[in-house]
């Protein structure tokens, strides 16, 4: 398996986090399993899947919903099974704490635990982008300049950053663990306001979203060190106590860490490890 991340053009690092590019013929990579538990993240993206379409099975479903090639993902709250077919290549654009709100101008609990084709958001102009990326598919850098070129046209059109985007962004970099009331004094706001807000721009409440990005910052560090134990996750992530860590754990991966078997993580390609 081959992947790269890459830092944002300066005039994108605003609301976009990253780009990542990658890829696997997972008939050729021995004993990588083609099929991914994805837990939620407080990161929105917009994926293009250049090869094998992905095809997603959500909670509530026994049917794998194959997708379109370039995929709008909305606030989710639980995981969902990827099954990534046999040659996968996908591109992961990542934003920060409002930005996908900030370029599509919709308020994110309309999108919330759904993924929808990125044309009905951006036009048929998408196409265009994916028939680029697929003639320069050899060629990651080339790629990455195709999507850096098009998002620094629709800067004009971006919605103004606020301070509840910044200091999102400041919960971000502080794993989940600042208070609500911090905050919103940080916004210079009311704690109405900055948790409406949050709302707008993130799709859950800022405590919500607090607990999402501390599990996150556990599942990555999990990811990325298999060998550690959950307690040392946990302890590492901010979690005060195991109970509260088995808890976030289950609501939001859907099971219990204990249930969540280390090769599983070790014969998949760990995509938080590398969106993170």
């Amino acid at each position: 398996m081959k992947f790269k991340t890459y830092l944002p053009h300066p005039a994108l690092r605003e609301f976009v986090s990253t780009i990542a590019i990658y890829a696997t013929d997972f008939t050729e990579d021995g004993g990588l399993s083609n099929m991914y538990r994805f837990v939620p993240t407080y990161q929105r993206y917009i994926m293009f899947y250049l090869e094998d379409p992905i095809k997603v099975q959500r909670v509530y479903s026994n049917e794998f919903m194959t997708k379109s090639v370039s995929l709008t993902v909305g606030p989710l709250e639980r995981s969902v099974m990827l099954d990534m077919g046999r040659r996968h290549l996908g591109i992961g654009v990542a934003f920060k704490p409002g930005g996908l709100f900030r370029l599509l101008n919709i308020h994110m609990t309309e999108l919330h635990e759904q993924d929808f084709d990125t044309k009905l958001f951006l036009g048929s102009e998408i196409d265009d982008i994916n028939d680029n990326l697929k003639e320069h598919i050899h060629d990651w850098d080339a790629m990455i300049g195709i999507i850096e070129n098009y998002l620094l046209k629709k800067l004009h059109k971006l919605k103004p950053q606020n301070t509840v985007d910044l200091v999102m962004d400041n919960l971000v970099s502080h794993a989940g663990n600042l208070t609500i009331e911090q905050l919103a004094s940080d916004a210079c706001i009311s704690m109405r306001q900055f948790e409406r807000k949050c709302v707008e721009r993130t799709g859950m409440s800022p405590k919500r979203y607090a607990r999402l990005i501390r599990f996150c910052k556990a599942y990555h560090l999990k990811e990325t060190h298999p060998g550690a134990t959950w307690t040392r996750i946990a302890h590492m992530s901010g979690y005060y106590d195991q109970m509260h860590f088995i808890r976030d754990f289950k609501e939001f991966a859907g099971i219990t860490p204990s249930i969540l078997d280390e090769a599983e993580l070790v014969n998949t390609i760990r995509l938080h490890g590398i969106m993170g």
